[in-house]
């Protein structure tokens, strides 16, 4: 951009004067800058609060992606599993000894919406910590 900028901006007016010693002109090369993904991502998170050029869950430490996909949730009924979602939004309950508690709602690595219910023993365990992507 520095140097498209250098191209399109208009010269500004040169004085030539007599140069009482001759001196070569030097032209300066910039150095050619290092691209990573991963930073374009935590640019495009801290600009627009989400990512553009990768996945969410491309940016996980781990290659684990969840045991079942929210596509098999109704054939796992009664089963302990283990599932991997990015928040979508959460909803603030109170029950009626007036704890709070909530319902969540995650898109798995296929994209496809589940909901989460969080009764409140759980999550003063594991309470949400922001946007992100959560173990389940």
């Amino acid at each position: 951009m520095w140097e498209a900028h250098l191209h399109l901006k208009k010269p500004a007016k040169q004085h030539h004067t007599p140069s009482l010693f001759g001196s070569e002109h030097k032209k300066f090369q910039l150095p050619a800058f290092q691209h990573e993904k991963l930073e374009d991502a935590y640019d495009e998170i801290e600009l627009l609060g989400f990512p553009l050029s990768v996945n969410n869950f491309d940016m996980l430490q781990t290659s684990f992606r969840g045991q079942i996909m929210a596509r098999d949730l109704a054939n796992n009924i009664g089963r302990k599993v283990k599932m991997t979602g990015n928040l979508v939004t959460i909803k603030y309950v109170r029950t009626i000894k007036r704890e709070i508690m909530h319902f969540g709602t995650f898109l798995d690595y296929t994209g496809e919406f589940f909901d989460t219910v969080h009764f409140p023993d759980s999550l003063k365990k594991y309470p949400f910590r922001g946007n992100g992507v959560y173990l389940i």
